[in-house]
């Protein structure tokens, strides 16, 4: 089973605190959702526009190290900045932008590929492929999002191996690829961003099979067979009559 996340489009911007404090639960049911009505509080309250300082404040304390994904850090972070401005000036208000040109709170990719201790993996096996940095829904990843091995697209959608905070690991079976053994490329397309792993594994040749491993033409003799011939009635030369005895 995955975990469904509160959805991006709660929004972080500033000029929609209001519309995302709306939409969040009076009493969140976990610490995502928490976190995002901390955050919203202390957006409106140090705008003046409402809000509240002892919501934010309380949630904050609440949710100490408990952020387990970018995102809910890049919160939290944001979160305790907005208190701590508050604690230093607490009759003023102030207009937030958005930053631009801002690092992203999480740095999306492909953060390994196992196809075992060798790198080496056969045509019909399993590799895992560990997404880090997800900041979206797990759960729409694995309905809408594909696998591409050596540019070639995956039937069906991701299978998920297992999942924790902002990391993910889909099972991906290798397809046939053309020129054994090949290294080859591995890429998660979803939402219109593509993640991408290159020379992630080698493909190499299916193992033979035991036709194929005997030499052709050769011969084996059976072990233990021998030849068997009609054994005559009566050996051959004169035979002695056969005594009688009397009692």
């Amino acid at each position: 089973a995955y975990r469904t996340r509160p959805a991006s489009t709660t929004s972080s911007a500033p000029t929609r605190c209001r519309s995302a404090l709306d939409v969040i639960p009076r009493t969140p049911a976990d610490d995502e959702w928490r976190l995002l009505r901390g955050l919203a509080s202390a957006c409106l309250a140090v705008q003046g526009r409402g809000g509240s300082w002892e919501t934010a404040a309380r949630d904050f304390a609440a949710l100490a190290g408990k952020s387990d994904t970018c995102k809910g850090r890049a919160a939290y972070t944001v979160l305790g900045g907005l208190l701590d401005f508050h604690r230093r000036h607490p009759t003023a208000t102030v207009r937030l932008q958005a930053a631009s040109g801002a690092a992203p709170a999480c740095a999306y990719a492909i953060a390994g590929v196992d196809a075992g201790d060798d790198g080496q993996a056969r045509p019909g096996e399993t590799v895992a492929v560990e997404l880090a940095g997800t900041y979206f829904d797990h759960a729409e990843l694995l309905r809408d999002g594909r696998v591409f091995i050596d540019g070639r697209q995956l039937e069906g959608p991701p299978v998920l191996a297992s999942e924790a905070g902002d990391h993910l690991v889909l099972n991906v079976v290798v397809p046939v690829v053309e020129g054994l053994p090949k290294a080859v490329d591995v890429a998660v397309r979803f939402g219109g961003v593509e993640v991408r792993a290159e020379d992630a594994f080698t493909v190499v040749a299916p193992a033979p099979t035991v036709s194929e491993s005997a030499t052709p033409g050769a011969s084996v003799a059976p072990q233990r067979v021998f030849p068997l011939r009609p054994f005559p009635a009566h050996r051959p030369g004169p035979q002695a009559a056969p005594r009688l005895r009397v009692p």
